[in-house]
C-alpha cells in the first residue's frame, strides 16, 4: 500500500499539501468495514470518511487562529481546484468555509456537508459514486430508523480515518501474521498510535518497562511526549481523535480467536457495549477484566453473532483489556469536547466552571454516579476546589456520589402517576428486589422515584433501559423485573429471529447458524390451504439445512453443501402468524398456524382440521385469536376454543402463491414460550384532537415535519426573520418596533408568572452592560435564556414544543436577539427529554448551516447570534430566575438573595432576557399575523392563546391550545369529557405553585371561570405554566397534598428556613391527620405554616410552597374532615372546633351579665342546614371509595345526633361554658 504520511504537528497546511493529502487518502482507502452501511453506499462512505478526516486534520493544524484559517480557505478558493479536477465555481472552498467555520460541528453535520459538496460536483464524479449518492438521497427521504442507522455507520467509518489511522492501517497490513495478542502487541499498538500522530521519532524503540507498565502509566508516558511535540507548534494535542483509536487498530490486530475482529467491530458500533466496559475506567484490573468477560458473553448470546462467537485464551485477556483502555482519560475527553464549543469563543474568558454542567452530565451518564476518581480529575482539569464540585453535585437530584445499581428502574412520581397508583408500584418494586427506594437490591437492581417524565398520558409510567412502560399495574412488575434481569430470551426462536431482522440491512443475508436448522418444510398452495396439509406437501430434502433471512424478511434455505451453491427462496416471513402444536385426528402431534390481521381477527389458516374451520366460520365470519399462558385461544361469538400450545420454533412463510410452514430443529436450543412482555409505550402523547381548540401556536408553519427545516421554511417558517432584517428588499425593522409589536400583542410570560413580555424586552433593550473586575468575560454583550426545564409535575408543553416545533422556538429567540441586541442564547432543557434534546440539536445545526445562527446572521454584518443547549439535572428551584442562571454557570442551583435584576446583571454578569420556550414560540405568530390580531384572541390583559398539558381522568390527554377567556369546561369538552365510570372532583392546576381546585358543589362556578392569569389569581389559584391534571372523586386530595409537601421539601434549596423547615412541618402535621390522630390544632397549624412560609421565603418558588396544602384546605375541607373523624377521641365539641379550623363556620361568644359586668363565659357553634347537607354528601361520596372500616358518614351523623334523613333538615348547635 502506498504510504500515507501520518498526522504531523510540524506541517504547515497549504492548498497543494491539502489536495495531495486528500488524493493520498482516497487512493489508499480500504474497504468499508462498518456493517451498518449497505454495499450500495460503500463508495460514498469511503470518500466521505477521507474528506472528514482531512478536514479535521486541517482544523487541528490551523488551531484556533481565525486569520490563518481564513487565509487558508482564501488560497484554496484562488487555486480553483479540488481532488476531482478544476473547480471554477468554488464548491471546494465553500465546503471548507462551512466545515472550518466552527469547532463544535457534530460529526453528522460534517458528514452531511461532505455529501452536499459531492452532490454539487456530481457531474465530475464517477458513475458509481453518483449512483451511490442517489441511493443515499433516496434513503434520506425514507424511514427514519434505517436512515439513522446508515448515518451512524457513516460517522463510525469516518472516525476510523481520524488522526492518521489510515497510515497505521497500512503499517499493520505489512505484517499481519496470525498470533495471539500478547503484551508485545500492546507495545506495538502504542508505537503505532504515536507514529500516526507524527511523533513516532520521539518514542524510539520504547523503554524496557513498557510491557510491565499499566495502561494508565503507558498512556501518560506517551501523552507527555506528544504534548511536548505539539506544544512546540503552539497547538493543543488532538485528544478527541484518540478516544476510540485503539479500538480501530485493535480490530486489525491478530488474536487467537478467528472472530476477534467481529467482537471489536461490535464494540465500535454498539456504543452501549463499549460504555459498559468503559465505565470501569477507574476500576482495578480484575474489575475491568470481568467487565470484558461479561461483554464477550453478551456478544456471544446475540443472534446476529451466532456465526461469529468468540473465545479468547486466558493469557490474552489482560493485554486485550489494556489495549481497550489505551486511550485518553475519560474526563479529559469530556472537558475537551466541551471546550471545543463555539460558546467559549464567542464569550472568551469565561471561567472553567462553565464547563462543569456538561462534564458532570457526561460523568454521571457513563459511571452512573460521580466517582471519587472522576471528581478529583474534574477538579484538576477545571482548576476548581473540591468543595465547588461537591456543592454542585449535591444541589441536583440527578447527580449522585454513591454507586448506582447495575439495572436502574425509574418510577415517575409526577401528579398524574401518583394519582394513578405510583406508590403501589414503588412498594411492589421494593418487595420484588428486596430493597427500598434508591437502595440496591437483588440482581443489582435499584429503583429511583423521578420527577415527571412529561408523558402523563401513559400514567403511571416506568422507565427502564431507555424505554417507557406506560399504564403499569402492580401485577406487571414481576414480568418487567424478570425481563430486565434476564434480557431477551434468545432461546426463543421468535425473539431470536426478531433480533436478527432488526440488525440485518435490507440487502444483507444472515449466515448459517445452528439455532435456525430446518427439521422439515410443508408447502401448500393458498387455494388448497384449508384443512390438513397432504403428506406430499412436506419436503424432507430440506432437513438439516440452515434457514437464512435477509433484512426485509425474505426466507431462504441454504445450499445442501459447499459444492451446491443453489439456495431455495421460500417467501417472506409472516411475523404476526401464531404457530402452535396440537393433537390432530390424523397423527399424535401436528403443527398449525393462524394468521391474524391488525385487529387480531383471523384472516387465514394453515394445516388445521377442516372441521375446525367450518365450525368457526359458521359461528362468526372473523374469529379472534389470542395467546394466553402459552396457549393459542380462538374466540368466536361467546365461545372460547383452545387450538393448542404455541411453538416458536415453527415459522410461517408466505409467497405470492404458497404458504410454507417451516419447522426448526428444537434440540439446538429450547423453544420456550416467552412470558408476556411489559407494555412498552412511546414517549408521545395520544393522537391529536384539534377539534374545538384555538391552535395558533401549535399549527404555525405546520407542514410535513415541522422539526425539519426544509418543511418548516416551506410552510412560512423564518419568514418573519427575513422580513425584520429586510432580506426581501423591504425596509429593515428597528429593534424598538419588534418590542412595540410584542407589547401591543399583550403577550405575557408563559412560564408561570405571567409578567408582560414587552415590558421585560424593553428593559433588556435599554440595559447598559456593566463589567466588574470579577467577570471572566469583559465584553459588553447581552444574553438570552430560554427556560425549557419544565419542573412542574404534570406539565409537558415545553417538551412537545422543543421536540416537534424546535425551529419555531429558535425563530422566536432570533427575533428576540434582534430586538434586545443579544449575542448568545442558552436553552435550558430537562435531561429526561432526550428525544426533545436530539430534535433541538438537529434544528440548531440546520439553522447554523442555513446562516440563521452564527456570525453575520443572513449576511447582516455585525449581527452575531448563536444558541447553546444546557441540560437540567433535576432541580425544581432552577426554575427561579437567578437559580437557573447559576445552574447554567456551573454553580449550585440556588436563588441569589437580594441580587440585582437579571435585566441588569444576569447570566455571567451580562444583561439577560429570560423567557419560557412557549413565550418564544409565540413571537413568530405575533409578527406574522400582527399584534392587533393576536391581542384580539385573548382578554383585555392577556393576549393570544395558552397551551395546556392535560392529564388525569379525561378521555383524551395531551396538549390543548385555547385562547385566553375560554374555560375549564371547554378544555374538558375538547378532551372528550370524563372517562366512563369516573366522576369529576377537581383539577390540580399550575403544578406545585398552583392549586388543587374543587370543580363541584359550591365551587362548580370555577368550571366556567375564564382562563386568565388575573382571573384565576383572584380566585385563589394561578395558571402557572399550564399543567392541568383533572382528578376524580376517588382521588385522595389530602394524600396528594402530602405528596407535594415531600416533593417541595426535597426541591427546596435550603437557604430559607421558612421554606425548608416549613414544608417539613407541613408534612408532620398532615401525617397526624392521615394517621387518624389529627385535631383542630393541626388544621390551625397548617394555616399558620402556610402564612409563615409565604412571608419568610425569598424566591417565588418558596413563597408558593404551601399552595398545595392551603388550596386543598380551602377547596376540599370535607377531605380533611374525613380523616379528622378517624380520631377516636373526637367528641361534639372537637368536631365543631375542627369545622371552625377548616373555616366552615365561626364561633359565637356566650356572654353573662349586663353592662360593665358582661363577660365571656363560653362559646357556641351552629351548623347550618345547607352546610350539614353538603358535608354529609361529600363524606358519602368519599366513603364510596373507602373500605368499610374507613367510612366516616355514620360517625359524623352520630356526633351530631342526626339521622340521615335529618341531615340538611335542621340546624345543629353546640354550646359550652367555662363551668362546663
Amino acid at each position: 500500500m502506498e504510504d500515507v504520511r501520518p498526522l504531523n504537528p510540524s506541517v504547515h497546511p497549504d492548498p497543494d499539501w491539502f489536495l495531495q493529502r486528500v488524493r493520498q487518502g482516497l487512493a489508499c482507502r480500504g474497504h468499508v468495514r462498518d456493517t451498518r452501511i449497505p454495499e450500495s453506499l460503500a463508495g460514498l462512505a469511503g470518500v466521505v470518511s477521507v474528506l472528514r478526516a482531512v478536514v479535521d486534520e486541517v482544523r487541528v493544524l490551523l488551531g484556533e487562529d481565525g486569520e490563518k484559517t481564513q487565509g487558508f480557505v482564501q488560497s484554496v478558493r484562488e487555486r480553483k481546484e479540488d481532488p476531482w479536477g478544476r473547480d471554477p465555481e468554488g464548491h471546494w472552498a465553500d465546503f471548507l468555509t462551512c466545515a472550518l467555520a466552527r469547532t463544535d460541528w457534530r460529526e453528522r453535520d460534517v458528514v452531511e456537508m461532505a455529501v452536499s459538496y459531492l452532490h454539487s460536483i456530481r457531474d465530475r464524479l464517477s458513475p458509481a459514486l453518483v449512483h451511490s449518492l442517489a441511493d443515499y438521497e433516496a434513503l434520506s427521504r425514507g424511514r427514519g430508523g434505517e436512515r439513522d442507522r446508515v448515518m451512524a455507520g457513516l460517522i463510525g467509518e469516518s472516525r476510523g480515518c481520524l488522526g492518521g489511522l489510515l497510515y497505521a492501517y497500512g503499517k499493520l497490513e505489512e505484517s499481519a501474521a496470525a498470533q495471539p495478542f500478547h503484551a508485545s502487541q500492546l507495545a506495538r499498538l502504542c508505537r503505532l498510535m504515536a507514529w500516526m500522530l507524527g511523533c513516532g521519532e520521539t518514542m524510539g524503540p520504547g523503554p524496557e518497562t513498557l510491557n510491565e507498565a499499566d495502561d494508565e502509566d503507558l498512556w501518560r508516558w506517551m501523552q507527555k511526549l506528544l504534548d511536548a511535540a505539539w506544544a512546540e507548534r503552539g497547538l493543543p494535542f488532538p485528544i478527541k481523535d484518540l478516544e476510540k483509536a485503539s479500538l480501530y487498530l485493535l480490530e486489525r490486530f491478530p488474536a487467537s480467536s478467528p472472530h476477534h475482529g467481529h467482537f471489536v467491530r461490535y464494540l465500535l458500533e454498539e456504543d452501549a457495549a463499549y460504555r459498559r466496559i468503559l465505565r470501569t475506567f477507574y476500576a482495578p484490573g480484575e474489575v475491568r477484566r470481568q467487565a470484558f468477560r461479561d461483554e464477550v458473553a453478551r456478544f456471544n448470546r446475540l443472534p446476529e453473532h451466532a456465526a461469529h462467537r468468540v473465545v479468547y485464551d486466558p493469557e490474552e485477556e489482560e493485554p486485550l483489556v489494556r489495549a481497550l483502555f489505551f486511550r485518553p482519560d475519560v474526563v479529559d475527553c469530556f472537558v475537551a469536547r466541551e471546550r471545543a464549543k463555539e460558546l467559549y469563543r464567542a464569550l472568551p474568558g469565561l471561567e472553567p466552571r462553565a464547563y462543569l454542567p456538561r462534564v458532570l452530565h457526561e460523568t454521571q451518564s457513563l459511571f452512573g454516579y460521580v466517582t471519587p476518581e472522576a471528581c478529583e480529575r474534574i477538579t484538576q482539569c477545571l482548576r476548581l476546589d473540591m468543595d465547588d464540585v461537591i456543592r454542585a453535585v449535591a444541589s441536583f437530584k440527578q447527580y449522585g456520589a454513591d454507586p448506582s445499581g447495575d439495572i436502574l428502574i425509574y418510577v415517575c412520581k409526577g401528579t398524574a402517576c401518583f394519582l394513578r397508583g405510583q406508590p403501589r408500584l414503588s412498594r411492589r418494586l421494593g418487595r420484588e428486589i428486596g430493597a427500598g427506594r434508591e437502595q440496591i437490591g437483588s440482581h443489582g437492581i435499584q429503583y429511583v422515584e423521578m420527577d415527571c417524565f412529561g408523558v402523563c398520558h401513559l400514567a403511571p409510567v416506568i422507565r427502564a433501559g431507555g424505554r417507557f412502560y406506560g399504564n403499569q399495574r402492580e401485577e406487571d412488575i414481576p414480568a418487567l423485573v424478570k425481563r430486565l434481569v434476564t434480557g431477551p430470551d434468545y432461546d426463543n426462536r421468535r425473539v431470536f429471529i426478531q433480533r436478527l431482522l432488526e440488525k440485518l440491512l435490507s440487502e444483507h443475508r444472515s449466515e448459517p447458524v445452528g439455532e435456525l436448522t430446518v427439521s422439515r418444510v410443508g408447502m401448500v398452495s393458498k387455494e388448497e390451504a384449508r384443512g390438513q396439509l397432504p403428506l406430499s406437501a412436506w419436503r424432507e430434502e430440506f432437513r438439516g439445512r440452515a434457514l437464512l433471512l435477509d433484512g426485509i424478511g425474505r426466507v431462504f434455505v441454504a445450499a445442501a453443501d459447499t459444492e451446491d451453491t443453489s439456495e431455495r427462496f421460500l417467501g417472506r416471513l409472516v411475523e404476526e402468524a401464531v404457530c402452535f402444536r396440537y393433537d390432530a385426528p390424523w397423527q399424535q402431534c401436528a403443527y398449525g398456524a393462524v394468521l391474524p390481521d391488525a385487529h387480531g381477527m383471523v384472516r387465514a389458516w394453515v394445516n388445521v382440521p377442516e372441521l375446525w374451520e367450518e365450525s368457526f366460520l359458521e359461528s362468526t365470519v372473523r374469529p379472534m385469536v389470542e395467546v394466553h399462558d402459552g396457549r393459542v385461544i380462538l374466540k368466536a361469538d361467546s365461545e372460547r376454543f383452545v387450538l393448542g400450545e404455541r411453538k416458536d420454533h415453527v415459522l410461517l412463510v408466505e409467497s405470492e402463491e404458497h404458504y410454507v410452514m417451516v419447522v426448526l430443529e428444537d434440540d439446538a436450543a429450547t423453544a420456550s414460550v416467552s412470558a408476556p412482555s411489559p407494555r412498552e409505550e412511546k414517549g408521545r402523547e395520544a393522537g391529536g384532537f384539534p377539534a374545538g381548540q384555538d391552535r395558533v401556536v401549535l399549527d404555525f408553519a405546520r407542514k410535513g415535519r415541522p422539526e425539519d427545516m426544509e418543511d418548516y421554511m416551506a410552510a412560512g417558517g423564518y419568514e418573519t426573520v427575513f422580513r425584520v432584517l429586510g432580506s426581501g428588499g423591504e425596509e429593515p425593522w428597528p429593534p424598538e418596533r419588534i418590542v412595540e409589536e410584542v407589547s401591543a400583542a399583550r403577550l405575557r410570560g408563559r412560564g408561570g408568572a405571567g409578567f408582560p413580555t414587552g415590558k421585560k424586552w424593553e428593559a433588556v433593550r435599554r440595559a447598559v452592560c456593566r463589567v466588574d473586575e470579577s467577570d471572566g468575560n469583559k465584553d459588553c454583550v447581552k444574553l438570552i435564556v430560554a427556560n425549557g426545564d419544565e419542573g412542574d409535575p404534570g406539565a409537558f408543553m415545553d417538551r412537545t414544543l422543543i421536540e416537534e416545533k424546535p425551529h419555531q422556538v429558535l425563530e422566536g429567540m432570533i427575533l428576540a436577539a434582534i430586538a434586545v441586541g443579544a449575542r448568545y442564547g442558552v436553552i435550558y432543557v430537562r435531561k429526561e427529554y432526550e428525544d426533545a434534546v436530539r430534535s433541538l440539536e438537529n434544528a440548531l445545526f440546520q439553522a447554523r448551516r442555513k446562516g440563521l445562527l452564527g456570525r453575520n446572521v443572513l449576511g447582516v454584518p455585525g449581527l452575531d447570534f448563536d444558541v447553546e443547549i444546557r441540560l437540567g439535572a433535576g432541580a425544581f428551584v432552577a426554575g427561579e430566575k437567578r437559580a437557573i442562571m447559576r445552574a447554567i454557570e456551573g454553580k449550585p442551583a440556588e436563588p441569589t438573595i437580594n441580587a440585582p435584576s437579571n435585566t441588569v446583571r444576569g447570566l455571567w454578569g451580562k444583561p439577560t432576557l429570560l423567557n419560557n420556550v412557549e413565550t418564544f414560540a409565540n413571537i413568530p405568530v405575533i409578527l406574522s399575523g400582527g399584534s392587533r390580531w393576536y391581542a384580539s384572541l385573548g382578554t383585555a390583559r392577556s393576549g393570544g392563546t395558552k397551551i395546556f398539558s392535560v392529564a388525569g381522568i379525561v378521555k383524551r390527554t395531551g396538549l390543548v391550545e385555547v385562547r385566553f377567556g375560554r374555560t375549564l369546561a371547554d378544555v374538558i369538552e375538547i378532551c372528550g369529557g370524563i372517562q366512563e365510570g369516573k366522576h369529576l372532583a377537581g383539577v390540580q392546576i399550575g403544578g406545585p405553585s398552583g392549586a388543587i381546585l374543587s370543580l363541584t358543589g359550591p365551587r362548580a362556578y370555577l368550571l366556567h371561570t375564564p382562563l386568565d392569569f388575573d382571573t384565576f389569581s383572584e380566585a385563589g389559584a394561578m395558571l402557572g405554566s399550564g399543567g392541568l391534571v383533572f382528578i376524580g372523586d376517588d382521588d385522595d386530595v389530602v394524600r396528594l397534598a402530602r405528596h407535594f409537601t415531600d416533593w417541595l421539601r426535597e426541591e427546596s434549596c435550603g437557604q430559607c428556613p421558612a421554606c425548608f423547615r416549613g414544608t417539613e412541618a407541613l408534612g408532620r402535621a398532615l401525617d397526624r391527620i392521615l394517621f387518624g390522630v389529627g385535631t383542630a390544632d393541626d388544621i390551625h397549624r397548617l394555616w399558620a405554616l402556610g402564612d409563615m412560609i409565604q412571608a419568610g421565603s425569598q424566591c417565588g418558588l418558596g413563597t408558593t410552597a404551601a399552595n398545595p396544602v392551603t388550596s386543598a384546605l380551602r377547596f376540599f375541607p370535607a377531605a380533611f374532615l374525613h380523616y379528622l373523624l378517624a380520631n377516636p377521641e373526637m367528641d361534639l365539641r372537637s368536631l365543631f372546633e375542627c369545622l371552625e379550623a377548616l373555616r366552615l363556620l365561626t364561633r359565637q361568644d356566650v356572654m353573662r351579665g349586663a353592662g360593665r359586668s358582661r363577660q365571656v363565659v363560653g362559646q357556641s357553634f351552629t351548623l347550618r342546614r345547607h352546610l350539614a347537607r353538603f358535608l354529609v354528601e361529600e363524606l358519602e361520596r368519599m366513603d364510596r371509595w373507602r373500605p368499610s372500616w374507613e367510612k366516616r358518614t355514620e360517625r359524623f351523623l352520630e356526633l351530631l345526633g342526626l339521622s340521615r334523613w335529618e341531615a340538611g333538615e335542621r340546624e345543629v348547635s353546640c354550646q359550652w361554658t367555662e363551668a362546663a
